[in-house]
Protein backbone atom coordinates (compact mmCIF):
# COMPACT_ATOMS: atom_id res chain seq x y z
CA UNK A 1 0.00 0.00 0.00
CA UNK A 2 1.51 3.50 -0.87
CA UNK A 3 1.51 6.11 1.84
CA UNK A 4 1.50 9.20 -0.03
CA UNK A 5 1.01 11.85 3.33
CA UNK A 6 3.59 15.07 2.69
CA UNK A 7 2.21 17.62 4.77
CA UNK A 8 3.63 20.97 5.62
CA UNK A 9 2.50 24.26 8.12
CA UNK A 10 2.17 25.66 4.56
CA UNK A 11 -0.19 23.40 3.58
CA UNK A 12 -3.21 24.20 6.48
CA UNK A 13 -5.93 26.73 4.98
CA UNK A 14 -8.65 28.74 7.43
CA UNK A 15 -11.73 28.55 4.79
CA UNK A 16 -14.45 28.31 6.73
CA UNK A 17 -16.15 28.46 10.48
CA UNK A 18 -14.98 24.59 11.06
CA UNK A 19 -11.28 25.47 9.75
CA UNK A 20 -11.13 29.20 11.81
CA UNK A 21 -12.11 26.93 14.90
CA UNK A 22 -10.20 24.47 14.27
CA UNK A 23 -6.68 25.96 13.27
CA UNK A 24 -7.40 29.33 15.23
CA UNK A 25 -9.64 29.08 18.16
CA UNK A 26 -8.72 28.83 21.81
CA UNK A 27 -10.18 25.67 23.77
CA UNK A 28 -12.43 27.05 26.68
CA UNK A 29 -13.45 30.57 25.59
CA UNK A 30 -16.83 29.76 24.68
CA UNK A 31 -19.78 29.11 26.80
CA UNK A 32 -21.86 25.82 26.85
CA UNK A 33 -24.76 28.16 24.38
CA UNK A 34 -22.34 29.01 22.58
CA UNK A 35 -20.71 25.75 22.13
CA UNK A 36 -24.37 23.82 21.33
CA UNK A 37 -25.49 26.32 19.03
CA UNK A 38 -21.68 26.33 16.87
CA UNK A 39 -22.26 22.25 17.06
CA UNK A 40 -25.20 22.06 15.87
CA UNK A 41 -24.54 23.91 12.68
CA UNK A 42 -21.38 22.34 11.92
CA UNK A 43 -22.65 19.00 12.05
CA UNK A 44 -25.92 19.83 10.47
CA UNK A 45 -23.51 21.10 7.38
CA UNK A 46 -21.33 18.28 7.84
CA UNK A 47 -24.67 15.99 7.22
CA UNK A 48 -26.06 17.54 4.17
CA UNK A 49 -22.59 17.50 2.71
CA UNK A 50 -22.31 13.48 3.11
CA UNK A 51 -25.93 12.87 2.57
CA UNK A 52 -25.71 14.51 -1.09
CA UNK A 53 -21.94 13.41 -2.14
CA UNK A 54 -22.45 9.60 -0.71
CA UNK A 55 -24.84 7.21 -2.19
CA UNK A 56 -24.10 4.57 -0.16
CA UNK A 57 -24.83 6.85 3.15
CA UNK A 58 -27.79 8.15 1.55
CA UNK A 59 -29.54 4.73 0.80
CA UNK A 60 -28.58 4.11 4.44
CA UNK A 61 -30.22 7.39 5.83
CA UNK A 62 -33.15 6.13 3.35
CA UNK A 63 -33.10 2.78 5.17
CA UNK A 64 -34.08 4.48 8.28
CA UNK A 65 -36.77 6.72 6.64
CA UNK A 66 -34.05 10.13 7.24
CA UNK A 67 -34.37 12.62 4.48
CA UNK A 68 -32.08 15.71 4.48
CA UNK A 69 -34.61 17.37 6.23
CA UNK A 70 -33.82 16.61 9.76
CA UNK A 71 -35.35 18.26 12.49
CA UNK A 72 -32.35 17.67 15.46
CA UNK A 73 -29.42 16.14 14.89
CA UNK A 74 -29.78 13.52 17.02
CA UNK A 75 -32.05 12.39 14.01
CA UNK A 76 -28.64 11.91 11.95
CA UNK A 77 -27.99 8.19 11.26
CA UNK A 78 -24.95 6.94 12.64
CA UNK A 79 -23.21 3.39 12.23
CA UNK A 80 -20.84 1.12 13.72
CA UNK A 81 -17.28 1.43 13.53
CA UNK A 82 -17.47 -2.65 12.50
CA UNK A 83 -18.38 -1.28 8.86
CA UNK A 84 -14.88 -0.11 7.90
CA UNK A 85 -13.63 -2.88 8.25
CA UNK A 86 -16.20 -4.70 5.97
CA UNK A 87 -16.52 -1.79 3.35
CA UNK A 88 -14.44 0.83 1.82
CA UNK A 89 -16.89 3.74 2.63
CA UNK A 90 -16.08 7.17 0.83
CA UNK A 91 -17.17 10.24 -0.08
CA UNK A 92 -14.59 12.18 -1.85
CA UNK A 93 -13.74 11.39 -5.20
CA UNK A 94 -11.01 8.49 -4.99
CA UNK A 95 -8.13 10.32 -7.03
CA UNK A 96 -8.51 12.94 -4.12
CA UNK A 97 -7.95 10.17 -0.98
CA UNK A 98 -4.21 10.78 0.26
CA UNK A 99 -4.27 7.50 2.30
CA UNK A 100 -5.87 4.69 3.29
CA UNK A 101 -5.30 4.38 7.18
CA UNK A 102 -5.98 1.41 8.92
CA UNK A 103 -6.51 0.40 12.84
CA UNK A 104 -4.02 -1.67 14.96
CA UNK A 105 -6.26 -4.83 14.67
CA UNK A 106 -5.83 -5.79 18.19
CA UNK A 107 -9.49 -7.16 17.27
CA UNK A 108 -8.29 -9.57 14.56
CA UNK A 109 -9.60 -7.50 11.89
CA UNK A 110 -8.42 -4.33 10.75
CA UNK A 111 -10.27 -0.94 9.81
CA UNK A 112 -9.68 0.69 6.62
CA UNK A 113 -10.30 4.86 6.44
CA UNK A 114 -9.96 6.51 3.65
CA UNK A 115 -8.45 10.72 4.30
CA UNK A 116 -8.31 13.18 1.82
CA UNK A 117 -6.17 16.38 2.16
CA UNK A 118 -8.63 18.64 4.13
CA UNK A 119 -9.18 15.57 6.43
CA UNK A 120 -5.96 15.10 7.53
CA UNK A 121 -5.06 18.64 7.63
CA UNK A 122 -8.01 19.19 10.46
CA UNK A 123 -6.58 16.09 12.18
CA UNK A 124 -3.65 18.22 12.82
CA UNK A 125 -5.38 21.09 13.71
CA UNK A 126 -7.26 19.31 16.38
CA UNK A 127 -3.72 18.09 17.97
CA UNK A 128 -2.54 21.35 18.02
CA UNK A 129 -5.87 22.81 19.23
CA UNK A 130 -5.52 19.93 22.15
CA UNK A 131 -2.09 21.02 22.83
CA UNK A 132 -3.38 24.56 24.11
CA UNK A 133 -5.11 22.25 26.50
CA UNK A 134 -1.26 21.54 27.96
CA UNK A 135 0.01 24.73 27.67
CA UNK A 136 1.85 27.82 25.16
CA UNK A 137 5.10 27.59 24.41
CA UNK A 138 7.42 28.91 21.39
CA UNK A 139 8.86 26.67 18.81
CA UNK A 140 12.25 27.57 20.56
CA UNK A 141 10.75 26.94 24.49
CA UNK A 142 10.12 22.96 23.84
CA UNK A 143 11.15 20.05 22.69
CA UNK A 144 9.22 16.44 22.21
CA UNK A 145 10.83 12.94 22.54
CA UNK A 146 8.27 10.77 20.55
CA UNK A 147 8.86 6.99 21.58
CA UNK A 148 7.76 5.69 18.36
CA UNK A 149 8.36 6.18 14.70
CA UNK A 150 8.77 9.63 12.63
CA UNK A 151 6.18 9.68 9.58
CA UNK A 152 8.19 8.42 7.38
CA UNK A 153 8.13 5.21 9.35
CA UNK A 154 4.66 5.15 10.77
CA UNK A 155 3.18 4.27 7.79
CA UNK A 156 -0.27 3.70 7.57
CA UNK A 157 -0.97 2.76 11.45
CA UNK A 158 -3.15 5.14 12.37
CA UNK A 159 -2.05 5.60 16.20
CA UNK A 160 1.74 5.86 15.21
CA UNK A 161 0.44 8.13 12.24
CA UNK A 162 -1.26 10.61 14.63
CA UNK A 163 1.58 10.74 17.35
CA UNK A 164 4.00 11.78 14.33
CA UNK A 165 1.83 14.76 13.67
CA UNK A 166 3.33 15.90 16.89
CA UNK A 167 6.77 17.17 14.92
CA UNK A 168 5.08 19.60 12.24
CA UNK A 169 4.33 21.74 16.05
CA UNK A 170 7.14 21.69 17.80
CA UNK A 171 11.11 19.97 17.22
CA UNK A 172 10.70 16.25 17.72
CA UNK A 173 13.26 13.41 18.15
CA UNK A 174 11.76 9.95 17.67
CA UNK A 175 13.10 7.05 19.92
CA UNK A 176 10.77 4.12 18.93
CA UNK A 177 10.31 1.75 16.33
CA UNK A 178 9.53 -1.81 15.25
CA UNK A 179 7.56 -1.85 18.78
CA UNK A 180 11.07 -1.26 20.47
CA UNK A 181 12.06 1.62 22.87
CA UNK A 182 15.76 3.24 22.27
CA UNK A 183 15.71 4.04 26.07
CA UNK A 184 19.54 5.30 26.28
CA UNK A 185 18.89 7.50 23.85
CA UNK A 186 15.43 9.07 25.28
CA UNK A 187 17.46 9.59 28.32
CA UNK A 188 20.19 10.86 26.57
CA UNK A 189 17.12 13.20 25.05
CA UNK A 190 15.83 14.22 28.49
CA UNK A 191 18.84 15.33 29.95
CA UNK A 192 20.01 17.80 26.93
CA UNK A 193 16.41 19.42 26.86
CA UNK A 194 16.86 19.95 30.41
CA UNK A 195 20.36 21.32 29.84
CA UNK A 196 18.86 23.59 27.38
CA UNK A 197 16.39 25.06 29.78
CA UNK A 198 13.47 24.01 27.84
CA UNK A 199 9.80 22.53 28.85
CA UNK A 200 10.20 19.13 27.59
CA UNK A 201 6.88 17.16 26.43
CA UNK A 202 7.60 13.36 26.54
CA UNK A 203 4.77 11.09 24.50
CA UNK A 204 3.71 7.47 23.73
CA UNK A 205 1.65 4.67 24.87
CA UNK A 206 0.95 4.09 27.94
CA UNK A 207 3.07 0.91 28.41
CA UNK A 208 5.92 2.20 26.67
CA UNK A 209 6.08 5.24 29.27
CA UNK A 210 5.78 2.29 31.74
CA UNK A 211 8.57 0.32 30.57
CA UNK A 212 10.82 3.64 30.57
CA UNK A 213 9.84 4.16 33.71
CA UNK A 214 11.02 0.13 34.34
CA UNK A 215 14.21 1.07 32.94
CA UNK A 216 15.11 3.92 35.05
CA UNK A 217 14.02 2.54 38.23
CA UNK A 218 16.17 -0.69 37.22
CA UNK A 219 19.27 1.27 36.15
CA UNK A 220 18.68 3.85 39.24
CA UNK A 221 18.51 7.03 37.32
CA UNK A 222 17.54 10.07 38.67
CA UNK A 223 15.72 12.52 36.51
CA UNK A 224 14.17 15.75 38.65
CA UNK A 225 11.43 16.94 36.23
CA UNK A 226 10.09 19.51 38.49
CA UNK A 227 7.51 21.41 36.40
CA UNK A 228 9.78 21.64 32.84
CA UNK A 229 8.30 18.06 31.55
CA UNK A 230 4.75 17.21 30.51
CA UNK A 231 4.18 13.47 29.47
CA UNK A 232 1.00 12.58 27.03
CA UNK A 233 -0.21 9.14 26.41
CA UNK A 234 -2.83 8.18 23.86
CA UNK A 235 -3.93 4.77 22.30
CA UNK A 236 -4.38 2.87 25.48
CA UNK A 237 -2.69 -0.38 26.55
CA UNK A 238 -4.22 -2.45 23.60
CA UNK A 239 -2.00 -5.74 23.58
CA UNK A 240 -0.53 -5.36 26.36
CA UNK A 241 -3.83 -4.99 29.14
CA UNK A 242 -2.68 -7.58 31.27
CA UNK A 243 0.23 -5.04 32.05
CA UNK A 244 -2.06 -1.77 32.15
CA UNK A 245 -2.31 0.20 35.89
CA UNK A 246 -5.54 2.06 37.59
CA UNK A 247 -5.21 5.70 36.45
CA UNK A 248 -4.12 6.79 39.64
CA UNK A 249 -1.70 4.01 40.17
CA UNK A 250 -0.21 5.15 36.57
CA UNK A 251 0.17 9.02 38.07
CA UNK A 252 1.89 8.42 40.84
CA UNK A 253 4.42 6.15 38.57
CA UNK A 254 4.86 9.10 36.91
CA UNK A 255 4.83 11.45 39.36
CA UNK A 256 7.99 9.20 41.59
CA UNK A 257 9.89 8.34 38.45
CA UNK A 258 10.19 11.88 36.93
CA UNK A 259 9.73 13.77 39.85
CA UNK A 260 7.11 15.74 39.10
CA UNK A 261 5.44 18.84 40.59
CA UNK A 262 1.68 17.68 40.05
CA UNK A 263 -0.17 14.87 38.03
CA UNK A 264 -1.32 17.57 36.00
CA UNK A 265 1.81 17.41 34.13
CA UNK A 266 0.43 13.92 32.83
CA UNK A 267 -2.24 14.36 30.17
CA UNK A 268 -4.01 11.19 28.25
CA UNK A 269 -5.41 11.83 24.89
CA UNK A 270 -8.39 9.87 22.80
CA UNK A 271 -8.66 8.71 19.30
CA UNK A 272 -9.39 5.89 17.10
CA UNK A 273 -9.03 5.69 12.89
CA UNK A 274 -12.68 5.84 12.68
CA UNK A 275 -12.24 9.81 14.50
CA UNK A 276 -11.36 12.49 12.35
CA UNK A 277 -10.26 14.12 16.22
CA UNK A 278 -8.24 14.10 19.01
CA UNK A 279 -9.35 14.73 22.19
CA UNK A 280 -6.89 16.03 24.67
CA UNK A 281 -7.57 15.97 28.74
CA UNK A 282 -7.41 19.21 30.53
CA UNK A 283 -5.60 19.81 34.00
CA UNK A 284 -7.91 18.10 36.04
CA UNK A 285 -7.56 15.10 33.05
CA UNK A 286 -10.55 15.02 31.48
CA UNK A 287 -11.17 14.61 28.42
CA UNK A 288 -12.59 17.60 26.09
CA UNK A 289 -14.89 17.29 22.66
CA UNK A 290 -13.80 20.22 20.80
CA UNK A 291 -17.21 21.90 19.43
CA UNK A 292 -16.93 20.17 15.93
CA UNK A 293 -17.74 16.94 16.90
CA UNK A 294 -21.45 15.52 19.10
CA UNK A 295 -20.51 13.18 21.57
CA UNK A 296 -23.75 11.02 23.07
CA UNK A 297 -23.69 8.31 25.51
CA UNK A 298 -26.79 6.20 24.09
CA UNK A 299 -29.15 3.36 25.66
CA UNK A 300 -27.55 0.18 23.72
CA UNK A 301 -31.33 -1.21 23.56
CA UNK A 302 -33.04 1.69 21.73
CA UNK A 303 -30.23 3.64 20.36
CA UNK A 304 -31.04 7.26 22.11
CA UNK A 305 -29.02 9.29 24.56
CA UNK A 306 -29.07 9.46 27.99
CA UNK A 307 -29.35 11.47 30.69
CA UNK A 308 -25.77 13.73 31.37
CA UNK A 309 -23.22 12.10 33.36
CA UNK A 310 -25.25 8.32 32.83
CA UNK A 311 -23.28 5.41 31.09
CA UNK A 312 -23.78 4.52 27.65
CA UNK A 313 -22.65 3.15 24.24
CA UNK A 314 -20.39 5.79 23.51
CA UNK A 315 -21.35 7.71 19.50
CA UNK A 316 -19.36 10.49 17.31
CA UNK A 317 -20.50 12.56 14.71
CA UNK A 318 -17.49 14.43 13.51
CA UNK A 319 -17.78 17.39 11.37
CA UNK A 320 -14.08 17.81 10.23
CA UNK A 321 -14.10 14.57 8.06
CA UNK A 322 -14.73 15.44 4.48
CA UNK A 323 -13.49 12.12 2.85
CA UNK A 324 -15.71 9.99 4.54
CA UNK A 325 -18.94 10.47 7.35
CA UNK A 326 -17.52 9.66 10.27
CA UNK A 327 -21.04 9.64 12.20
CA UNK A 328 -19.95 6.83 14.28
CA UNK A 329 -21.18 4.02 17.20
CA UNK A 330 -18.27 2.71 18.40
CA UNK A 331 -17.68 -0.41 20.58
CA UNK A 332 -17.66 1.69 23.85
CA UNK A 333 -19.20 2.34 27.19
CA UNK A 334 -19.01 5.43 28.49
CA UNK A 335 -19.92 9.07 29.68
CA UNK A 336 -20.36 12.10 28.15
CA UNK A 337 -20.81 15.09 30.59
CA UNK A 338 -21.85 19.03 30.19
CA UNK A 339 -19.26 20.65 32.46
CA UNK A 340 -19.45 25.03 33.44
CA UNK A 341 -16.14 25.87 34.99
CA UNK A 342 -12.87 26.77 34.01
CA UNK A 343 -12.59 24.64 31.55
CA UNK A 344 -16.56 24.92 29.91
CA UNK A 345 -17.41 21.99 27.36
CA UNK A 346 -18.42 18.29 26.81
CA UNK A 347 -16.12 15.71 28.56
CA UNK A 348 -16.04 11.93 28.25
CA UNK A 349 -14.90 9.19 30.28
CA UNK A 350 -14.85 5.81 28.60
CA UNK A 351 -15.07 2.82 31.00
CA UNK A 352 -15.31 -0.02 28.90
CA UNK A 353 -15.60 -2.15 26.13
CA UNK A 354 -18.89 -3.63 25.33
CA UNK A 355 -19.17 -7.04 26.02
CA UNK A 356 -22.74 -8.12 26.23
CA UNK A 357 -24.26 -9.91 23.46
CA UNK A 358 -26.87 -7.65 23.34
CA UNK A 359 -25.13 -4.16 22.90
CA UNK A 360 -22.89 -6.21 20.62
CA UNK A 361 -26.47 -6.87 18.90
CA UNK A 362 -27.46 -3.23 17.96
CA UNK A 363 -24.28 -2.57 16.13
CA UNK A 364 -24.47 -5.65 14.11
CA UNK A 365 -27.86 -4.48 12.94
CA UNK A 366 -26.95 -1.40 11.79
CA UNK A 367 -23.96 -2.55 10.08
CA UNK A 368 -26.61 -5.32 8.32
CA UNK A 369 -28.56 -2.16 6.83
CA UNK A 370 -25.42 -0.48 5.65
CA UNK A 371 -24.40 -3.27 3.48
CA UNK A 372 -28.13 -3.96 2.50
CA UNK A 373 -27.93 -0.49 1.32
Amino acid sequence: MVTNTKLNKTDIISSSEIDDLIFTSIPSKLTLDEEREIRDRLIRSSFNYHFHNNKHYRKYCSSQNISENIKSIDDIPVFPTSVFKNFRLFTSEEKYIENWFTSSGTSGTKSYIARDRLSIERLLGSVNYGMKYVGYWFEHQMELINLGPDRSNAGDVWFQYVMSLVELLYPTVFTGNDNKIDFEATIRNLYRIKRLGKTTCLIGPPYFISLLCNYMKKNEINYDGGDSIYIITGGGWKKNEKDSLERSDFNNLLVDTFQLNCTSQIRDTFNQVELNTCFFEDEYQRKHVPPWVYARALDPRTLQPVANGQEGLMSYIDASSTSYPAFLITDDIGIVREIDDDYPGITIEIVRRVNTLGQKGCALSMSQSLALA
